[in-house]
Protein backbone atom coordinates (compact mmCIF):
# COMPACT_ATOMS: atom_id res chain seq x y z
CA UNK A 1 0.00 0.00 0.00
CA UNK A 2 2.54 2.08 0.62
CA UNK A 3 3.60 2.46 -3.43
CA UNK A 4 0.11 3.73 -3.62
CA UNK A 5 0.43 7.04 -1.76
CA UNK A 6 2.46 8.99 -4.13
CA UNK A 7 -0.88 8.39 -6.90
CA UNK A 8 -2.96 9.46 -3.98
CA UNK A 9 -0.89 12.29 -3.48
CA UNK A 10 -0.70 12.84 -7.02
CA UNK A 11 -4.73 12.78 -7.55
CA UNK A 12 -5.09 15.50 -4.14
CA UNK A 13 -2.85 18.14 -6.15
CA UNK A 14 -4.66 17.34 -9.30
CA UNK A 15 -7.75 17.59 -8.37
CA UNK A 16 -7.05 20.70 -6.15
CA UNK A 17 -5.45 22.60 -9.10
CA UNK A 18 -8.55 21.29 -10.67
CA UNK A 19 -10.70 23.37 -8.91
CA UNK A 20 -8.70 25.96 -8.20
CA UNK A 21 -9.33 26.80 -12.11
CA UNK A 22 -12.75 26.37 -11.63
CA UNK A 23 -13.18 28.98 -9.63
CA UNK A 24 -10.49 31.44 -11.06
CA UNK A 25 -11.99 30.72 -14.34
CA UNK A 26 -15.53 32.11 -12.44
CA UNK A 27 -13.95 35.31 -10.65
CA UNK A 28 -12.36 36.37 -14.20
CA UNK A 29 -15.12 35.90 -16.50
CA UNK A 30 -17.34 38.54 -17.15
CA UNK A 31 -15.80 40.96 -14.47
CA UNK A 32 -17.68 43.87 -13.00
CA UNK A 33 -17.67 46.81 -14.93
CA UNK A 34 -17.36 49.59 -11.66
CA UNK A 35 -15.46 49.10 -8.57
CA UNK A 36 -18.65 49.48 -6.03
CA UNK A 37 -20.72 47.66 -3.35
CA UNK A 38 -23.18 47.09 -5.42
CA UNK A 39 -21.74 45.90 -8.30
CA UNK A 40 -19.34 43.48 -7.02
CA UNK A 41 -22.51 42.29 -4.64
CA UNK A 42 -24.07 41.12 -7.82
CA UNK A 43 -21.09 40.16 -9.62
CA UNK A 44 -20.34 37.63 -6.25
CA UNK A 45 -23.67 36.78 -6.05
CA UNK A 46 -24.17 35.65 -9.90
CA UNK A 47 -21.18 33.42 -9.52
CA UNK A 48 -22.06 31.64 -6.40
CA UNK A 49 -25.27 30.19 -7.41
CA UNK A 50 -23.96 28.62 -10.67
CA UNK A 51 -20.76 27.60 -9.04
CA UNK A 52 -23.78 26.09 -6.49
CA UNK A 53 -25.34 24.05 -9.51
CA UNK A 54 -21.68 23.12 -10.66
CA UNK A 55 -20.53 21.35 -7.53
CA UNK A 56 -24.01 19.73 -6.57
CA UNK A 57 -23.69 18.25 -10.27
CA UNK A 58 -19.98 17.11 -9.43
CA UNK A 59 -20.31 16.01 -6.21
CA UNK A 60 -23.52 14.54 -5.73
CA UNK A 61 -25.80 13.94 -8.68
CA UNK A 62 -22.83 12.47 -11.53
CA UNK A 63 -21.54 9.73 -9.01
CA UNK A 64 -24.46 8.79 -6.76
CA UNK A 65 -27.04 9.07 -9.74
CA UNK A 66 -25.91 9.17 -13.09
CA UNK A 67 -22.76 7.25 -12.76
CA UNK A 68 -24.75 4.70 -10.73
CA UNK A 69 -27.08 5.15 -14.16
CA UNK A 70 -30.16 5.78 -11.91
CA UNK A 71 -30.90 8.16 -15.12
CA UNK A 72 -34.70 9.23 -14.11
CA UNK A 73 -33.63 10.17 -10.88
CA UNK A 74 -31.06 11.71 -12.41
CA UNK A 75 -32.86 13.69 -14.66
CA UNK A 76 -35.73 14.69 -12.40
CA UNK A 77 -33.30 15.87 -9.82
CA UNK A 78 -31.17 17.72 -12.02
CA UNK A 79 -34.77 20.21 -13.25
CA UNK A 80 -35.68 20.44 -9.54
CA UNK A 81 -32.04 21.64 -8.70
CA UNK A 82 -32.41 24.30 -12.04
CA UNK A 83 -35.37 25.89 -11.14
CA UNK A 84 -35.14 25.79 -7.52
CA UNK A 85 -31.75 27.63 -7.78
CA UNK A 86 -32.70 29.75 -10.60
CA UNK A 87 -35.85 31.07 -8.40
CA UNK A 88 -33.93 31.53 -5.02
CA UNK A 89 -31.21 33.02 -7.26
CA UNK A 90 -33.13 35.42 -8.88
CA UNK A 91 -34.84 37.05 -5.72
CA UNK A 92 -31.96 36.57 -3.42
CA UNK A 93 -30.68 39.45 -5.97
CA UNK A 94 -33.50 41.67 -6.36
CA UNK A 95 -33.58 41.75 -2.61
CA UNK A 96 -30.08 42.24 -2.06
CA UNK A 97 -30.48 44.88 -4.99
CA UNK A 98 -33.80 46.43 -3.54
CA UNK A 99 -32.24 46.84 0.27
CA UNK A 100 -29.09 48.58 -1.08
CA UNK A 101 -31.03 51.06 -3.35
CA UNK A 102 -33.91 51.39 -0.41
CA UNK A 103 -36.55 50.44 -3.00
CA UNK A 104 -39.71 48.42 -2.16
CA UNK A 105 -39.39 44.40 -2.41
CA UNK A 106 -41.95 42.71 -4.32
CA UNK A 107 -42.59 38.92 -5.70
CA UNK A 108 -42.76 40.24 -9.67
CA UNK A 109 -41.65 37.77 -10.90
CA UNK A 110 -42.31 35.94 -14.74
CA UNK A 111 -40.86 33.57 -17.48
CA UNK A 112 -38.51 35.84 -19.47
CA UNK A 113 -36.40 36.43 -15.79
CA UNK A 114 -36.61 32.84 -15.32
CA UNK A 115 -35.69 31.29 -18.62
CA UNK A 116 -32.72 34.19 -18.26
CA UNK A 117 -31.28 32.82 -14.68
CA UNK A 118 -32.32 29.13 -15.82
CA UNK A 119 -29.65 29.52 -18.87
CA UNK A 120 -27.20 30.27 -16.89
CA UNK A 121 -27.89 27.41 -14.60
CA UNK A 122 -27.87 25.03 -17.39
CA UNK A 123 -24.33 25.99 -18.45
CA UNK A 124 -22.78 25.67 -15.07
CA UNK A 125 -24.54 22.26 -14.65
CA UNK A 126 -23.48 20.93 -18.34
CA UNK A 127 -19.98 21.94 -17.26
CA UNK A 128 -20.34 20.05 -14.12
CA UNK A 129 -21.73 17.03 -15.64
CA UNK A 130 -19.07 16.83 -18.11
CA UNK A 131 -15.76 17.81 -16.23
CA UNK A 132 -17.16 14.59 -13.60
CA UNK A 133 -17.73 12.19 -16.18
CA UNK A 134 -13.90 13.06 -17.73
CA UNK A 135 -12.38 13.00 -13.95
CA UNK A 136 -14.54 9.79 -13.14
CA UNK A 137 -13.70 8.24 -16.01
CA UNK A 138 -9.91 9.44 -15.53
CA UNK A 139 -10.05 8.15 -12.35
CA UNK A 140 -11.93 4.64 -13.83
CA UNK A 141 -8.16 4.44 -15.65
CA UNK A 142 -6.25 5.07 -13.04
CA UNK A 143 -8.20 2.04 -10.42
CA UNK A 144 -7.68 -0.49 -13.41
CA UNK A 145 -4.48 0.51 -14.26
CA UNK A 146 -3.11 0.15 -10.61
CA UNK A 147 -4.94 -3.22 -9.86
CA UNK A 148 -3.70 -4.49 -13.37
CA UNK A 149 -0.41 -3.58 -11.79
CA UNK A 150 -0.95 -4.98 -8.40
CA UNK A 151 -2.42 -8.37 -10.13
CA UNK A 152 0.58 -8.73 -12.02
CA UNK A 153 3.17 -8.37 -9.37
CA UNK A 154 0.73 -10.83 -7.71
CA UNK A 155 1.32 -13.50 -9.70
CA UNK A 156 4.70 -12.82 -10.35
CA UNK A 157 4.89 -13.44 -6.79
CA UNK A 158 2.88 -16.79 -7.29
CA UNK A 159 5.28 -17.89 -10.00
CA UNK A 160 8.27 -17.04 -8.06
CA UNK A 161 6.89 -19.28 -5.52
CA UNK A 162 6.53 -22.24 -7.72
CA UNK A 163 9.29 -22.26 -9.29
CA UNK A 164 11.86 -22.30 -6.02
CA UNK A 165 10.22 -25.67 -4.35
CA UNK A 166 10.52 -26.96 -7.93
CA UNK A 167 14.21 -26.27 -7.95
CA UNK A 168 14.82 -27.06 -3.99
CA UNK A 169 12.81 -30.82 -4.90
CA UNK A 170 14.87 -31.54 -7.94
CA UNK A 171 18.21 -30.90 -6.18
CA UNK A 172 16.98 -32.68 -2.72
CA UNK A 173 17.14 -36.00 -5.27
CA UNK A 174 20.18 -35.33 -6.60
CA UNK A 175 21.67 -35.01 -2.90
CA UNK A 176 19.63 -38.21 -1.85
CA UNK A 177 20.98 -40.09 -5.07
CA UNK A 178 24.68 -39.15 -3.47
CA UNK A 179 24.07 -40.32 -0.24
CA UNK A 180 24.08 -43.95 -0.66
CA UNK A 181 27.25 -43.61 -3.37
CA UNK A 182 29.98 -41.23 -2.64
CA UNK A 183 29.28 -38.95 0.81
CA UNK A 184 32.41 -36.93 0.49
CA UNK A 185 30.27 -35.36 -2.88
CA UNK A 186 27.02 -35.40 -0.88
CA UNK A 187 28.68 -33.31 1.48
CA UNK A 188 30.37 -31.06 -1.38
CA UNK A 189 26.66 -30.71 -2.85
CA UNK A 190 25.14 -29.94 0.53
CA UNK A 191 27.50 -26.93 0.29
CA UNK A 192 26.23 -25.88 -3.02
CA UNK A 193 22.59 -26.47 -2.78
CA UNK A 194 23.32 -24.11 0.95
CA UNK A 195 24.71 -21.55 -1.61
CA UNK A 196 21.64 -22.00 -3.74
CA UNK A 197 19.09 -21.50 -0.89
CA UNK A 198 20.77 -18.41 -0.08
CA UNK A 199 20.56 -16.74 -3.53
CA UNK A 200 16.97 -17.99 -3.48
CA UNK A 201 15.59 -16.46 -0.50
CA UNK A 202 17.36 -13.92 -0.27
CA UNK A 203 17.81 -12.44 -3.33
CA UNK A 204 15.26 -13.46 -6.00
CA UNK A 205 12.71 -11.35 -4.06
CA UNK A 206 14.18 -8.58 -6.22
CA UNK A 207 12.69 -7.83 -9.83
CA UNK A 208 15.95 -8.03 -11.11
CA UNK A 209 19.49 -9.36 -10.07
CA UNK A 210 23.11 -8.64 -11.54
CA UNK A 211 23.43 -11.20 -15.15
CA UNK A 212 26.75 -12.10 -13.17
CA UNK A 213 25.24 -13.50 -9.94
CA UNK A 214 22.10 -15.26 -12.14
CA UNK A 215 24.83 -17.27 -14.22
CA UNK A 216 26.65 -17.98 -10.63
CA UNK A 217 23.77 -19.07 -9.38
CA UNK A 218 23.07 -21.64 -12.60
CA UNK A 219 26.75 -22.71 -12.70
CA UNK A 220 26.13 -23.82 -9.02
CA UNK A 221 23.23 -25.91 -10.39
CA UNK A 222 25.25 -27.69 -12.93
CA UNK A 223 27.50 -28.60 -11.04
CA UNK A 224 25.63 -30.22 -8.39
CA UNK A 225 24.76 -32.17 -11.54
CA UNK A 226 27.90 -33.29 -12.66
CA UNK A 227 28.65 -34.68 -9.39
CA UNK A 228 25.50 -36.46 -9.60
CA UNK A 229 26.44 -38.42 -12.87
CA UNK A 230 30.32 -38.30 -11.98
CA UNK A 231 32.83 -39.55 -14.57
CA UNK A 232 29.96 -40.56 -16.86
CA UNK A 233 29.13 -36.92 -17.47
CA UNK A 234 29.56 -35.24 -20.63
CA UNK A 235 28.27 -32.06 -19.54
CA UNK A 236 29.22 -28.92 -21.62
CA UNK A 237 29.05 -25.14 -19.88
CA UNK A 238 30.01 -22.80 -21.83
CA UNK A 239 29.69 -18.80 -21.62
CA UNK A 240 30.95 -15.98 -24.23
CA UNK A 241 30.95 -12.00 -23.98
CA UNK A 242 30.87 -10.30 -20.54
CA UNK A 243 27.95 -10.15 -18.23
CA UNK A 244 28.80 -7.64 -15.76
CA UNK A 245 26.35 -4.35 -15.72
CA UNK A 246 23.98 -6.49 -16.71
CA UNK A 247 20.58 -6.86 -14.75
CA UNK A 248 18.19 -9.67 -15.40
CA UNK A 249 14.90 -11.15 -13.78
CA UNK A 250 15.94 -13.99 -11.50
CA UNK A 251 15.19 -17.64 -12.21
CA UNK A 252 14.99 -17.54 -15.55
CA UNK A 253 16.60 -19.70 -17.16
CA UNK A 254 16.92 -22.60 -14.81
CA UNK A 255 13.81 -24.61 -15.31
CA UNK A 256 15.38 -25.16 -18.87
CA UNK A 257 18.44 -26.53 -17.13
CA UNK A 258 16.34 -28.67 -14.77
CA UNK A 259 14.12 -29.67 -17.43
CA UNK A 260 17.12 -31.11 -19.61
CA UNK A 261 18.44 -33.13 -16.80
CA UNK A 262 14.80 -34.21 -15.87
CA UNK A 263 14.16 -35.27 -19.16
CA UNK A 264 17.03 -37.53 -19.72
CA UNK A 265 19.06 -39.96 -18.48
CA UNK A 266 22.14 -41.62 -18.01
CA UNK A 267 22.82 -42.57 -21.62
CA UNK A 268 21.83 -39.16 -22.29
CA UNK A 269 24.38 -37.56 -20.31
CA UNK A 270 27.12 -39.90 -21.99
CA UNK A 271 25.93 -38.31 -25.24
CA UNK A 272 25.92 -34.82 -24.30
CA UNK A 273 23.89 -32.36 -22.44
CA UNK A 274 25.10 -28.51 -23.79
CA UNK A 275 24.12 -25.34 -22.31
CA UNK A 276 25.63 -21.72 -23.66
CA UNK A 277 25.21 -18.42 -23.19
CA UNK A 278 26.48 -15.64 -25.52
CA UNK A 279 26.49 -12.36 -24.40
CA UNK A 280 26.16 -8.87 -26.04
CA UNK A 281 25.84 -5.53 -25.70
CA UNK A 282 22.08 -5.67 -25.28
CA UNK A 283 21.08 -9.03 -25.29
CA UNK A 284 21.17 -12.45 -24.02
CA UNK A 285 20.96 -15.59 -26.07
CA UNK A 286 20.88 -18.62 -24.28
CA UNK A 287 20.71 -22.56 -25.82
CA UNK A 288 20.24 -25.88 -24.21
CA UNK A 289 20.70 -29.37 -25.82
CA UNK A 290 19.68 -32.65 -24.31
CA UNK A 291 19.21 -35.89 -25.54
CA UNK A 292 15.51 -37.19 -24.38
CA UNK A 293 15.74 -40.41 -22.13
CA UNK A 294 14.13 -43.67 -24.04
CA UNK A 295 10.99 -43.73 -21.79
CA UNK A 296 10.07 -40.38 -21.85
CA UNK A 297 6.57 -39.42 -23.31
CA UNK A 298 6.23 -35.57 -22.78
CA UNK A 299 9.45 -33.37 -23.08
CA UNK A 300 7.56 -30.64 -23.21
CA UNK A 301 5.62 -30.80 -19.94
CA UNK A 302 6.83 -30.16 -16.56
CA UNK A 303 6.12 -27.42 -13.76
CA UNK A 304 8.78 -25.18 -13.92
CA UNK A 305 8.74 -24.53 -18.12
CA UNK A 306 4.96 -23.23 -18.06
CA UNK A 307 6.06 -20.65 -15.24
CA UNK A 308 8.49 -19.51 -17.00
CA UNK A 309 6.81 -19.18 -20.24
CA UNK A 310 4.27 -16.84 -18.47
CA UNK A 311 7.58 -14.42 -16.85
CA UNK A 312 8.37 -13.85 -19.85
CA UNK A 313 5.40 -12.84 -21.39
CA UNK A 314 4.75 -10.32 -18.40
CA UNK A 315 8.23 -9.36 -17.75
CA UNK A 316 10.34 -9.07 -21.32
CA UNK A 317 7.06 -8.35 -23.60
CA UNK A 318 8.01 -8.15 -27.24
CA UNK A 319 11.82 -8.32 -26.01
CA UNK A 320 12.25 -11.95 -26.03
CA UNK A 321 12.15 -15.32 -28.81
CA UNK A 322 11.43 -18.51 -27.26
CA UNK A 323 12.00 -21.86 -29.27
CA UNK A 324 11.21 -25.08 -27.91
CA UNK A 325 11.73 -28.03 -30.53
CA UNK A 326 12.68 -32.15 -30.76
CA UNK A 327 14.22 -33.73 -33.60
CA UNK A 328 14.08 -37.35 -32.76
CA UNK A 329 15.49 -37.70 -29.74
CA UNK A 330 17.38 -34.27 -29.41
CA UNK A 331 15.69 -31.39 -27.16
CA UNK A 332 16.70 -28.17 -28.09
CA UNK A 333 15.39 -24.88 -26.53
CA UNK A 334 16.63 -21.04 -27.80
CA UNK A 335 16.05 -18.41 -25.83
CA UNK A 336 16.95 -14.73 -27.08
CA UNK A 337 16.12 -11.76 -24.47
CA UNK A 338 16.47 -7.97 -25.18
CA UNK A 339 17.70 -6.44 -22.11
CA UNK A 340 16.60 -2.78 -22.79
Amino acid sequence: MAKDKPIKQKNRKTNLLFHLSVLALAVVLNPPKAIDIASIGYYILTRVFPLGVFYTCYFWLVPDYLAKKKIVSFIFLLIILLNLVTVIGIYTIRTVHNIYFGTANTLFYNWKMHLSGLFAMIVAAIFGIAFRSITGWYEEIQKKTMLEKEKLQSELMLLKAQVNPHFLFNTLNTIDFLIYYDQSKASQSLIKLSSLLRYVIYETVNDQVPLQQELEHLETYIDLQRLRYREMASISYEKTGDPSGKMIVPMLFIPFVENAFKHTDEAGIQKGLTISFCIKENTVEFACRNYISQKENNPNGGFGLGNVKKRLEMQYPDRYTLSIEQTGQVFNVNLKLNLI
